[in-house]
């Protein structure tokens, strides 16, 4: 899988009209699809290392920080998690300006990542690899269809921060038990996306643990009426904290 991986990056970026990629996004990129192979095998001292490497590379490789937030929540390390999303999203603000700007090097890695995701899609869906990671490629598709719309976006003022990296943020901020930061990100990830059953379903989970019973249970409607399948056990959890109080 990684001779797939690796190889099909570098026939990707090399094919690209316009200047060559420089040396370091072309090794950016093999270091991110890297990352996302021992990711997926469990290997997450690899996989760190990996998007690591990438990120000391590439900076702004959004993927790349969003990836090293998936290990450090994989392995519990949550104030981790939180500080590499939250570099994703500095990563995307930046992306967002240099693009306004035209700048060939900023579309290149926008289009590279979007690959990327598509392959590691493809490897999930064919069950080739396993979603170890909440989300799998319900999460992937979200990242991607963001990325595809950014293609044709003229950003002039710094954009809105995508829904999957809030709800990310805000599942960070939950594990790490800051619920006002996590209760934000929920809200501002419904905000970019009112239709995000997860984000709905996650903040009633908040308002519970807040004792904010009405709250919750109009998040959970909400997220019911999106499709979301809210956790029979949640409900019943809700019913009981609410007869009590």
């Amino acid at each position: 899988m990684r001779a797939i991986l690796v190889a099909s990056s570098i026939l990707f970026v090399v094919s690209q009209a316009g200047a060559q990629p420089s040396r370091d996004h072309l090794e950016a990129m093999r270091h991110l699809r890297l990352g996302q192979e021992n990711m997926h095998a469990e290997q997450w001292d690899k996989a760190a290392a990996e998007f690591q490497a990438a990120i000391k590379l590439e900076p702004t490789l959004e993927m790349a920080h969003y990836g090293l937030g998936q290990v450090y929540m994989a392995t519990k390390k949550f104030p981790a998690a939180v500080t590499a999303y939250l570099a994703c999203r500095d990563a995307v603000a930046a992306n967002g300006a240099k693009r306004a700007t035209n700048d060939q090097e900023a579309q290149r890695q926008l289009d590279d990542q979007i690959r990327s995701l598509e392959e590691e899609k493809t490897l999930l869906v064919s069950g080739r690899v396993t979603a170890m990671l909440s989300g799998g490629p319900v999460d992937l598709d979200r990242r991607i269809q963001d990325l595809k719309s950014r293609r044709f976006r003229n950003e002039k003022t710094v954009p809105e921060t995508p829904a999957w990296i809030s709800i990310a943020l805000g599942s960070a901020y939950f594990r790490s038990g800051a619920m006002p930061d996590a209760e934000r990100e929920y809200l501002a990830a419904i905000k970019a996306d009112p239709r995000l059953g997860e984000a709905h379903n996650n903040l009633a989970v908040v308002y519970m643990l807040t004792q904010r019973y009405a709250e919750a249970n109009s998040e959970i409607k909400a997220a019911e009426k999106s499709g979301f399948r809210v956790n029979p056990q949640l409900k019943e959890d809700l019913k009981k904290a609410s007869a009590r109080n």
